[in-house]
């Protein structure tokens, strides 16, 4: 597996930003920085993507911490041959669910487990 660098992470925020729209702003690096570690030192990647997830609930960017979030965990999924297979409306609410700080981390790890497939 790829290790994790905060940059990638910025850069998917930062692209994320330019092609949907947004305001773009680092709040905390370090919040980034703090999340990459947690997440590298992971070996399990449903657990890292649920971490990724709660990338939102961290706040770490001015705007756009779902869209980055998701973008980030779908990224480490896709690398071990998973996708998240749930309907939009079912990401759309998990994703406000966590942003709302209404959804532990281990709730984001067992909606992936529940919603994910190899791909084909």
């Amino acid at each position: 597996m790829i290790e994790l660098t905060a940059e990638m992470i910025i850069e998917i925020h930062d692209t994320t930003i330019q092609r949907y729209g947004g305001l773009p702003c680092i709040l905390c690096k370090g919040t980034i920085d703090y999340l990459v570690t947690r997440i590298n030192d992971e070996p399990d990647h449903f657990k890292k993507a649920a971490l990724a997830l709660h990338l939102i609930a961290l706040h770490p960017f001015n705007d756009g911490q779902k869209r980055t979030g998701f973008q980030v965990s779908d990224n480490i999924l896709r690398m071990n041959g998973l996708c998240i297979s749930a309907s939009k409306e079912s990401i759309c609410s998990v994703l406000c669910t966590i942003a709302e700080y209404s959804c532990t981390l281990d709730a984001i790890e067992k909606w992936l487990r529940e919603n994910t497939q190899e791909l084909t």
